[in-house]
């Protein structure tokens, strides 16, 4: 879903606990919609960028946002590659 989602081979989230998400600004411009099962994913309704995807059974309290659209850069402690069964046949992991 990712790859169609972004039009890209994979997508880079960081995954945060919805306590410790703050939207400062412009969250009357989220538009949601269901992907895929329970994942719901969001967006900017006036730029169109992909931020958000949350709605995972097995993690309520967490949310994943889009490591491009940050400000600040994001050190991660943890690397995590998922679906890697759907990755395209020339990447390397």
């Amino acid at each position: 879903m990712c790859q169609k989602h972004h039009g890209a081979p994979f997508a880079v989230y960081v995954s945060v606990l919805k306590t410790h998400l703050s939207i400062n600004k412009g969250a009357q411009l989220l538009v949601s919609y269901n992907s895929s099962g329970e994942i719901q994913r969001q967006f900017c309704q006036k730029c169109g960028s992909s931020l958000f995807w949350l709605g995972s059974d097995s993690h309520t309290d967490w949310v994943s946002v889009a490591l491009s659209t940050l400000d600040e850069p994001c050190n991660v402690d943890k690397v995590k590659h998922i679906h890697q069964e759907s990755k395209v046949c020339w990447l390397d992991l």
